[in-house]
């Protein structure tokens, strides 16, 4: 990501469903890593991933950028986040850790890809509702991840997913030489003329 994109959201002043503010925290603490990892699975499965912005404070309805303690932003790494968040994960979350100055503040932003063929599945127990076998999304009603709530979210996975289904086979195909090709209107003209007498 270019620097003046991580100033944008990191400035942007609002949660979004894809745009999540935390304030100064550490990565040793077990309450973040718990809350960083239900984020992650839960944007992992919202079209376009998301963001989780550290060192950003909720004044009011607006969040304002703060900075990081210098021992918060420092206990950030992205070998460690994505291990543990991967402990989690079935299958896995491609995260990135970004490290960023801003007006001589440290922000950690945390960029979540979207599922890459599959939605992603909790798949083990953990503190604050981490569940095994649950679904986690970023909600529609309020910006919060939580189980799926409703059968809109758990549509829009699906359709993800069949989706990425679809390109996957496409690519497949492609790999091994054949050609897709739509029917086109003089098939359905032949096949029309050989289901005449049915």
């Amino acid at each position: 990501m270019l620097n003046t994109d991580l100033i944008d959201l990191i400035t942007h002043g609002r949660e979004e469903r894809n745009l999540e503010y935390k304030k100064s925290m550490n990565w040793k603490n077990n309450e973040t890593k718990a809350k960083v990892i239900k984020s992650c699975l839960g944007m992992a499965n919202i079209r376009d991933g998301g963001f989780i912005i550290f060192g950003v404070d909720q004044e009011g309805e607006e969040f304002v950028p703060h900075g990081m303690k210098e021992e918060d932003f420092n206990s950030f790494s992205q070998d460690q986040v994505s291990a543990v968040v991967n402990e989690y994960a079935d299958p896995f979350v491609e995260i990135a850790v970004l490290k960023e100055n801003y007006n001589n503040m440290n922000f950690i932003v945390i960029q979540i890809e979207e599922f890459f063929e599959a939605p992603i599945v909790c798949k083990k127990d953990g503190s604050h509702g981490l569940a095994r076998g649950a679904v986690y999304t970023r909600t529609r009603r309020m910006y919060e991840t939580a189980k799926v709530p409703s059968q809109s979210e758990m549509r829009e996975i699906l359709e993800m997913a069949a989706e990425k289904g679809i390109r996957n086979l496409q690519s497949k195909v492609s790999r091994a030489g054949l050609v897709l090709r739509e029917s086109d209107e003089e098939d359905r003209k032949k096949f029309d003329e050989e289901l005449n007498g049915l």
